[in-house]
């Protein structure tokens, strides 16, 4: 009732004419903040032996503790902050400061994708959660902690159109290409124009429209993400996109790779198979000896997984980049090597890329 201040209703009233699904957000960030206040006041009354008093004085003391906390520690520092903005601009940075002293705390109570795992009832024939369900659950918690880099397509393996490409050239290109997207550069795949859809080259290609002077003009613009950008921000980030696949960038503003829509979405649901998936060699494969073969651009977190243990690594992401960082060389094929205990053999290797 406190917060329910003219100047808050405005905001929640604006907020929902841009966006029709805020109103119930604020409601369910409010009652989440009720929660947990009472959580809170309850733990002190019984920290402080107030709750083990005689009703109704322990817990008329433990509504009063309540009622007190949530308007001091909660709606009283909103409402001068909307009401008095000075104020609130210049106490921040004590707030800042303080929250730094309280971050050994704040990662104790975190959710990793690890500690969710061993919260997760393991699947059985009975259980509530499938095998499906509790690993999209997984998917979902890591989210937070899986970069673009770590699942986009890199730079080799990206198939694009130089903007000097002539009209058959394309045509034949994209009836090749894996994607219905491709990039369109000049110069160099470090200076991306746009993306060419192959839906825009249907009509003209089949005479249904006139062949356009220039392709060029079919041209979308592209979206640009960092190699930084997690997978939950990405994903929040769809609607308001240019395109179905983003062009991932370095620091120094070069081409790294490309994403889409379908990685990121096979992270959470699995591997999404089409009619392009029919020759691809599984990316994780296990012998009836129970030795595991797998693609060099598996990332180590997936490893780690099928493991059931971490595999210390610093800024490497993928199981080609660990026998590369291991080995300090590029490896020959059948080359054998130790890494945290499990012997690893190399497969194949293809122009410098460790395939298996």
């Amino acid at each position: 009732l406190v917060e329910q201040a003219p100047t808050i209703a405005r905001t929640v009233e604006e907020d929902q004419g841009r966006q029709p699904g805020a109103l119930p957000v604020y409601r369910a960030l409010h009652v989440s903040r009720l929660a947990l206040m009472i959580v809170a006041g309850v733990a002190a009354a019984r920290a402080v032996g107030w709750w083990d008093r005689a009703p109704p004085w322990g817990w008329g003391a433990a509504a009063v503790a309540i009622a007190f906390l949530y308007v001091v520690a909660d709606a009283l520092p909103r409402m001068i902050g909307v009401l008095v903005p000075e104020l609130a601009t210049t106490v921040a940075p004590l707030g800042r400061r303080s929250l730094s002293a309280f971050r050994p705390l704040l990662s104790l109570v975190s959710l990793s994708e690890r500690a969710v795992a061993r919260m997760l009832p393991r699947p059985t024939p009975h259980a509530v959660l499938g095998p499906a369900q509790r690993d999209i659950l997984l998917g979902v918690f890591a989210l937070g902690d899986t970069t673009v880099a770590d699942i986009m397509t890199p730079r080799l393996d990206v198939m694009a159109i130089d903007v000097e490409t002539g009209w058959v050239d394309v045509v034949e290109r994209v009836r090749r290409a894996e994607h219905a997207r491709l990039p369109v550069f000049a110069g160099t795949l470090d200076n991306v124009l746009g993306a060419l859809h192959a839906q825009d080259l249907v009509p003209a290609a089949t005479g249904i429209t006139p062949l356009p002077d220039r392709w060029q003009d079919l041209v979308r613009p592209a979206q640009f993400v960092p190699e930084t950008k997690t997978l939950d921000a990405h994903l929040r980030d769809f609607p308001r996109a240019p395109g179905y696949l983003a062009i991932v960038v370095d620091e120094f503003g070069g081409t790294s790779g490309l994403v889409t829509r379908e990685d990121v979405l096979e992270e959470v649901v699995g591997e999404i198979h089409d009619e392009y998936d029919t020759d691809e060699q599984p990316a994780i494969e296990r012998d009836a000896e129970g030795r595991l073969q797998v693609d060099g651009r598996l990332t180590l977190d997936a490893l780690s997984g099928l493991l059931g243990t971490s595999i210390p690594h610093e800024d490497i992401s993928t199981v080609g980049g660990l026998i590369y960082s291991e080995l300090g060389r590029v490896p020959s094929v059948g080359e054998v090597l130790t890494i945290g205990g499990y012997r690893v053999v190399v497969q194949q290797v293809h122009r410098r890329r460790i395939r298996r």
